[in-house]
């Protein structure tokens, strides 16, 4: 069954306004008082304003000033990789030191190779790597990626289970957010498969994702599906 969402373009339109207005001023600055690393970011929790602001790995201590600029605010942010909520946290674009820049990798960007739209919380600097081929463990009694596109036809509104690493994320687009994921199976193009939820998970997590599988879908504006894994829910069994 072809899903045609005429209202893709608006939503895109509201999203980069929305974008637009939660932008942070150009330049603030902040006391590090809390430090938090983890694969391809640091968490800062700044005094003055007490704030946490999220950026690319860098070396900085405890009571340091720092400077941060641009940057994207998000709301009830969950970290699956720390399994902690942020109440709000600023993926910040740049960050600098005594004057001195610590980095310029932006996490507040538009990703155009994630579904082609959308605010993606993993920076451009940041790849995550693809899994090798028996890299992931089928769980028992669930499916691979190639699996679901090899039964794609029978499994068609079915509810399927997989285990599989997260490699982009893209958030509030029509209202959801978009997840690739691969597993080291399938072969290109076929070899990813993109799952809407409204949980959030980490780039680079390994989760066991369930979901209803749709086949055949159009969200118009030449975006198109072979399958697409709907209501997904996440775990990190």
């Amino acid at each position: 069954m072809i899903i045609k969402l005429t209202t893709v373009l608006s939503s895109i339109l509201l999203l980069f306004v929305s974008t637009l207005a939660s932008a942070q001023p150009l330049s603030q600055a902040g006391k590090v008082s809390e430090i938090i690393n983890v694969k391809g970011y640091i968490y800062l929790r700044l005094e003055e304003p007490a704030i946490w602001i999220a950026t690319s790995p860098l070396a900085v201590s405890k009571g340091d000033i720092i400077n941060y600029s641009g940057g994207m605010e998000m709301r009830d942010f969950y970290s699956k990789t720390l399994n902690r909520s942020f109440k709000s946290i600023i993926f910040v674009q740049g960050v600098a030191l005594d004057g001195q820049k610590l980095n310029a990798n932006p996490h507040s960007t538009i990703d155009s190779s994630s579904h082609g739209m959308g605010q993606s919380i993993i920076p451009k600097s940041v790849k995550i790597k693809p899994p090798m081929s028996s890299e992931i463990k089928p769980i028992k009694d669930g499916n691979t990626i190639a699996d679901l596109f090899r039964k794609s036809t029978s499994l068609n509104s079915q509810s399927v289970k997989l285990r599989a690493k997260v490699m982009k994320i893209s958030q509030n687009i029509q209202g959801k957010n978009w997840i690739t994921l691969q597993d080291g199976t399938g072969t290109k193009p076929d070899n990813k498969l993109l799952a809407t939820s409204s949980e959030i998970v980490s780039p680079g997590d390994l989760v066991v994702v369930s979901g209803i599988l749709k086949t055949d879908i159009d969200i118009g504006s030449g975006y198109k599906y072979k399958i697409l894994l709907e209501n997904a829910a996440f775990s990190t069994e």
